[in-house]
C-alpha cells in the first residue's frame, strides 16, 4: 500500500478560474470513481492503494485535462511508500 498526494494544474486555455476548476473537478471525479480511499485538500488530493493502481490513477489524472481541450498541464505528485505498507490513517495517526 502506498500513499500519493497529487495536484493537477491545467494552465491554458482558460479565461477564468471557473473554467479551470471544471477540469480540476473532473480529475477529482476520477479519484472518487477509482474506489481508492482518498481525502481532498485545499491544494491537492491524497489517496492510497496498491502501487500499480496508484500510479495508473496519477497517469489518468494527468492525461484527463488534455481530453478536455487543455493545451498544457503541470501535475505534482508525491508518493510515500513504506516496507509493509502505509495508509492515510497510519500517516495521520498522531494528528487526529
Amino acid at each position: 500500500m502506498v500513499i500519493a498526494d497529487v495536484a493537477v494544474m491545467p494552465l491554458r486555455p482558460y479565461a477564468n478560474e471557473d473554467q479551470m476548476y471544471k477540469v480540476v473537478d473532473a480529475c477529482i471525479e476520477l479519484v472518487e470513481k477509482s474506489g481508492l480511499k482518498y481525502e481532498i485538500g485545499a491544494m491537492s488530493t491524497t489517496f492510497e492503494g496498491e502501487f500499480d493502481e496508484v500510479f495508473e490513477l496519477i497517469k489518468r489524472m494527468h492525461k484527463l485535462p488534455f481530453e478536455l481541450d487543455c493545451e498544457r498541464v503541470i501535475t505534482v505528485a508525491r508518493v510515500d511508500e513504506k516496507a509493509g505498507g502505509l495508509t492515510i490513517e497510519d500517516k495521520l495517526r498522531n494528528h487526529r
